[in-house]
């Protein structure tokens, strides 16, 4: 009997490579793993090409093009790993959704979110409107997947923090009684880490750092959640005068003014300013962290009184930067030496700057500060003064990256730093030119 000849199997890839590649690209990068599990053909297709034409495609898809990222360096941007990089970010939102993933792997995903945020595009003049491909997808996968309200392994508690501040409570917009109830926690807790005058000391700057000069995210959070919740409670007032929030608002050039800054003004200093200030009664501050009636100092029982009250205040600011050749007492304020300079070569130099302040009671001061790098961060310093006596001392950290319009958060205290001494939490951030006063909303009631 002679043997049937085999039936040849048709190829799953009848048509010229160059055009199955094409028709991927317009895949997504999960669908195009499962195609190159069919065959050893599809396989080779997608991850053996010398070339990382398809890599690059299906990136360039689904998120902003790195190389216009400011933390992306010229030199670099001519050996990017498109495939690695993907798959970083894929994997990345594969542990997001799966809380029972180790713990390293969780550590790993949050780093490659915050480098997606840093790897943002910047806002472009003429393109102010535009989204970016970065923060819509890592704003997705972080509200769908709650990473960021599981428990949490010690070495990410830092990388937790920065990424709650970014987004500012925009995930915690629920109204139901078990969101109540978290918020409501939460706002205790952050009332009692941002009112503990432990926090402020000559090791942390008197603001919201760590000891070993790097920022303390955990202290920026609690900043952000007892401001964004107190004016939660004042629907009626400011309406108009909020601090932008959200991941979009982190991006370079974001705030207003952007593109009509000078030259030397990298920081996108000079305009107009708004900046919410919340406060403790002195005498409750000082029971809070020295009284031992009740439950003792620093209890969160405190704050459950519901006698308790705590303050918040808008004030309307105006920067002018102060030109290089300024007599040196325009550069120097109280606890800031004249002869401040960069802290590295490759970092800007300080910009040093004075305005005026307006207050809700008239009550008119003269502000003089700085900004300068703080390791990869932009830390804001300055001071209040009132009738030429400095009273206040400002310190915080700009939201994301340089001009965002995110602004600044950070905290106030007494500008000799006294023992005893009151503090809080602040947020700056920049308005158009042409933006009306709120002063006149404010009512004591």
């Amino acid at each position: 009997m002679i043997a049937a000849a085999p039936i040849s199997s048709p190829s799953v890839l009848p048509i010229p490579c160059e055009v199955t590649e094409q028709a991927l690209t317009f895949c997504h990068p999960r669908d195009v793993a499962s195609f190159a599990g069919t065959c050893r053909s599809a396989r080779n297709l997608v991850y053996q090409t010398p070339d990382q034409y398809l890599w690059r495609q299906l990136f360039l898809a689904h998120f902003d093009d790195p190389r216009k990222a400011l933390s992306v360096k010229r030199e670099d941007s001519c050996r990017l790993d498109w495939k690695a990089e993907l798959q970083k970010r894929i994997r990345a939102e594969f542990v997001a959704y799966n809380a029972e993933e180790r713990a390293l792997d969780r550590y790993r995903a949050l780093a490659t979110f915050i480098a997606v945020i840093e790897g943002a595009a910047p806002v472009e003049e003429g393109h102010e409107h535009t989204v970016s491909l970065n923060l819509k997808w890592l704003d997705h996968v972080l509200r769908d997947s709650r990473v960021l309200d599981t428990a949490v392994w010690h070495p990410e508690r830092a990388m937790r923090a920065l990424l709650r501040s970014y987004l500012a409570l925009t995930h915690d917009d629920r109204k139901d009684d078990e969101a109540g109830k978290r918020l409501k926690l939460m706002r205790t807790s952050s009332r009692c880490f941002v009112y503990d005058l432990r926090k402020y000391s000559r090791e942390t700057f008197w603001g919201p750092y760590e000891p070993q000069n790097s920022v303390n995210w955990k202290h920026v959070e609690n900043n952000i959640n007892v401001i964004i919740m107190n004016l939660r409670e004042l629907p009626d007032m400011w309406l108009n005068t909020r601090p932008p929030c959200g991941l979009e608002s982190t991006r370079a050039y974001s705030a207003p003014g952007s593109f009509a800054r000078s030259p030397r003004d990298w920081a996108g200093v000079e305009g107009n300013w708004r900046r919410f200030v919340c406060f403790m009664d002195y005498r409750d501050l000082f029971a809070f962290n020295f009284s031992a009636h009740n439950n003792g100092p620093r209890h969160p029982s405190f704050f459950e009184d519901e006698n308790f009250q705590e303050a918040t205040r808008l004030v309307e600011t105006t920067f002018r930067v102060i030109e290089d050749d300024a007599e040196d007492e325009e550069f120097s304020f109280v606890g800031h030496p004249a002869n401040c300079q960069a802290d590295q070569p490759s970092h800007p130099a300080p910009i040093h700057f004075v305005g005026l302040s307006h207050g809700s009671h008239g009550n008119e001061a003269t502000v003089k500060g700085c900004v300068k790098m703080f390791g990869d961060r932009i830390r804001w310093r300055w001071v209040s003064i009132y009738d030429h006596h400095t009273q206040w001392s400002s310190d915080g950290v700009q939201l994301g990256q340089v001009c965002s319009a995110a602004g600044v958060v950070g905290n106030w205290t007494g500008a000799y730093h006294e023992e005893g001494d009151p503090a809080g939490p602040f947020w700056l951030w920049k308005v158009p030119d042409e933006h009306p006063s709120h002063l006149s909303e404010f009512t004591d009631d």
